[in-house]
């Protein structure tokens, strides 16, 4: 299998090359039929049909192609003993719209509760506006129970995701929320406005289009694929705001709040 963003091709003029990501072309010299072959067997997956003799050379022009880091080595991972355990918060555009991105996982729907956080591999909240409140908690529980967790909620007529967090590795909530207001003009308003978020008042719907939703789930669902393989999730270590406007997504890097010292020790003056 070729590296995903890898093509192995006949050029125009005969010769056989292969294209990477960011615009590198790279010329392959070999046997023309056993390149035709090797491209066969790597896009389409399947060996059938070749004598031995082919199967052997094939084999050499394979090796050659993987020490470039063209073809992927080995066979794919195994399939996971049990279903993957995704419990999804919220029932707004972005929840809809991201069942569809996540099959092949044991799918839970409904409110967050600590057993919720207990009995799922991650979790994903998706929030009309920041419910700040509801989330600190949410971020207690993961905390105490080691479950990656993902978000996103509307911030003006932007879409806020994330930051992805997974204990002991990345920020989770409290390190976003503690940032943001370090570095707010005025700190005292946004707490007020986060307060009002998670009142009862009336609030008015997210100028959310299915198109934005779509870009919201999509770019979650990028996030939880590689995390349910191990493999480092593209936003990691990230805040992204998607402005729908300008179709511009903005990444704000956030780290983990700096553990303050519990115990002052108090010395004595003579």
């Amino acid at each position: 299998m070729l590296y995903a963003g890898y093509h192995l091709y006949r050029g125009d003029d005969g010769t056989w090359r292969y294209s990477a990501p960011g615009d590198t072309f790279v010329r392959v010299r070999g046997d023309d039929r056993l390149l035709e072959i090797v491209q066969r067997v790597e896009v389409t997956g399947s060996n059938a049909g070749l004598n031995d003799d082919d199967a052997l050379a094939v084999a050499r022009v394979r090796d050659a192609l993987v020490g470039q880091g063209v073809v992927v080595n080995g066979e794919a991972s195994p399939a996971p003993d049990r279903a993957w355990r995704v419990h999804l918060a919220g029932d707004g555009p972005v929840a809809e719209q991201l069942i569809p991105l996540v099959g092949g996982v044991q799918l839970t729907r409904g409110t967050v509760d600590e057993q919720a956080v207990k009995c799922a591999d991650v979790l994903v909240c998706c929030a009309q506006w920041l419910p700040d409140r509801d989330w600190q908690l949410v971020d207690d529980w993961c905390r105490d129970h080691c479950t990656p967790w993902h978000g996103c909620y509307a911030e003006g007529t932007q879409v806020v995701i994330g930051p992805l967090s997974i204990p002991g590795r990345t920020a989770n909530y409290r390190d976003t929320r503690g940032r943001r207001l370090a570095a707010a003009g005025r700190p005292d308003e946004l707490l007020a406005h986060w307060s009002y978020l998670d009142s009862e008042m009336a609030k008015p719907s997210p100028p959310w289009t299915a198109g934005a939703a779509a870009v919201a789930a999509g770019l979650i669902a990028l996030d939880l694929a590689a995390l349910r393989v191990g493999a480092p999730a593209p936003s990691e270590g990230f805040q992204l705001v998607f402005d729908p406007g300008t179709a511009a997504i903005s990444r704000h890097p956030v780290l983990p709040l700096p553990q303050l010292a519990g115990v002052v020790r108090r010395t004595d003056r003579a």
